[in-house]
């Protein structure tokens, strides 16, 4: 989904996530609310991120409070591979410069002049819009910036006149005057991604407007974003969510929409119900745990041990009659849940009671590849462990594999190429082969064949047909017949209907369909 789209849903859901919290306030020490409601010196924020779109969370249609959405959090981000910064006013008669730099947790005091990285240089608003001004605009791509150290970033404001440097780490202020708000922070909800920064640029004596310098910065995520998680309320995709900052919080958001059902073993319309409604699989066949199969007859029959259901399944038979919740799977005749007691091979994630490559059918942005089926960062925007390595794809891999190449069904650890099958416990106990579990002949829900990863089985083994119109060893059904064969009798018409594997049920279809053949030849001789 591309980010626009994720943006817009994300931000119609953004009062469920809010519609119960209150608004922190943010004050000075002697208790003044910030950023007051008017400025001598121009517009106040309120009027700035008005006029730019930004809409209140809680009462979009009323004119934008920058007091009731102003924060002092979050601290720090996380950055994409590109950010840009935008000057959006700068109202202050001094010289502020603006940029960025490394957070380090075990740093006790603030980073040195040499470690904090100019972006927006000192300019008042009278300074050309090349020089700083606003409708300034830089760009960064800090994956590939060799200052830039993996992890979190924060940022600062630098006075060039009075010497005073701000950041957004609280414990880095100057405490001339302990516990004073230098900068507030909102997250835009109009540009995914976006935050604002507002500064006061003064040790003393600021007007508490914070309109000195207001950038905006976007491609962040605050820092313990991007996360997985499950978001309260909803279902099905939609219930697939990343954590990410709204209002200086952490929340689940949903990176799905509701989109057209799919047989994929996901409730992709979100309304409870996996691969439900009609149509989601091609003529004469059915839908099945999230694979399309062919569909049964009672008078083709399935494998042994499992019968035809009426939706055109083969299941086994103790459960031709009992229907199961989403998300478990008929096993002897009791409903269990489905992935319960499966350890899927390596690189695969247990689905309906079906391993599969959680990234298939994902798509991330740009900026983003799907790592055990999340969209994250791609490396080197995102810090690799300790041990790894950033391969090409933006993916991080362990250091001792970056030049081992493994085969289908393998994958690299400690340098060496391992079965991907070692350790695996595939569904209903089926056989693992090249690192994938091949399904089970009666597990439930499971066709008699016609599977696309699968070999066809015999459709009903030990039953041949022979007809004397054909020489010995030829069948009219060729390909799935197996069994020896019976010579013709002096009519004409060799029927058998034996037993064989294939049970009473099946073999008594099979022999009244054969009888009527037989009596239309007599006829005609």
């Amino acid at each position: 989904m591309s980010a626009a789209k994720r943006w817009a849903w994300c931000a119609g859901l953004g009062a469920l996530f809010f519609a119960g919290a209150s608004a922190a306030q943010v004050r000075q020490p002697d208790g003044t609310q910030v950023p007051t409601r008017r400025s001598d010196d121009g517009p106040s924020v309120s009027d700035v991120l008005g006029m730019r779109g930004e809409t209140n969370l809680m009462a979009p249609a009323t004119p934008y409070d920058a007091q009731a959405n102003a924060r002092q959090d979050p601290q720090t981000f996380r950055p994409g591979c590109r950010i840009s910064f935008r000057v959006i006013a700068r109202y202050a008669g001094d010289l502020d410069a603006f940029g960025w730099y490394n957070v380090d947790p075990a740093r006790s005091a603030p980073p040195p002049e040499s470690e904090r990285y100019t972006i927006v240089p000192a300019a008042n608003q009278m300074t050309p819009m090349a020089g700083g001004g606003v409708g300034f605009v830089a760009s960064l791509s800090i994956g590939s910036d060799s200052r830039y150290r993996g992890g979190d970033i924060g940022f600062f404001l630098d006075n060039r006149s009075s010497g005073g440097v701000f950041y957004t780490e609280r414990r880095y202020q100057p405490m001339a005057v302990p516990n004073y708000v230098y900068a507030v922070i909102y997250d835009s909800r109009v540009t995914q991604g976006a935050f604002y920064f507002a500064w006061e640029d003064l040790i003393r004596d600021n007007d508490n407007d914070f309109n000195d310098l207001v950038v905006m910065v976007d491609n962040l995520t605050c820092t313990g974003g991007g996360d997985p998680c499950p978001v309260p309320g909803l279902q099905g995709v939609c219930a697939m969510g990343t954590r990410q900052c709204r209002n200086a919080e952490l929340v689940c958001v949903s990176t799905n929409q509701p989109t057209p059902e799919r047989c994929d073993g996901l409730d992709n319309d979100c309304n409870g119900q996996v691969d439900d409604g009609e149509g989601l699989c091609g003529a004469r066949q059915v839908c099945d745990r999230g694979v399309c199969v062919e569909q049964c007859t009672p008078e083709l029959g399935c494998l042994p041990g499992s019968v035809c259901s009426a939706r055109g399944a083969c299941v086994e038979m103790a459960c031709e009659t009992v229907t199961c919740n989403s998300g478990s799977v008929c096993r002897g005749g009791m409903c269990r849940e489905a992935c319960m007691g499966v350890t899927c091979p390596v690189g695969q994630s247990c689905r309906l009671g079906r391993c599969i490559d959680p990234c298939a059918g994902l798509t991330c942005d740009s900026d983003q590849v799907c790592v055990a089926g999340v969209c994250q960062p791609r490396c080197p925007c995102r810090r690799c462990g300790a041990n790894e390595m950033c391969f090409s794809d933006g993916r991080c891999r362990a250091a001792d594999c970056a030049t081992v190449t493994c085969g289908e069904g393998q994958y690299c650890q400690g340098g060496r190429c391992l079965d991907a099958c070692a350790n695996a416990m595939c569904p209903g106990g089926a056989a693992c082969v090249r690192g994938r579990c091949v399904e089970p002949a009666a597990d439930a829900g499971v066709d008699a064949g016609a599977r696309p990863d699968v070999p066809v089985p015999p459709r009903d083994a030990g039953q041949p047909v022979v007809d004397a119109g054909f020489d010995a060893g030829q069948r009219r059904d060729t390909g799935n017949e197996t069994g020896p064969i019976e010579a013709p009798d002096s009519t004409g018409c060799a029927c058998r209907t034996g037993r064989g594997a294939g049970g009473d049920r099946r073999a008594m279809a099979l022999g009244l369909s054969l009888a009527a053949v037989c009596l239309r030849r007599r006829r005609r001789r």
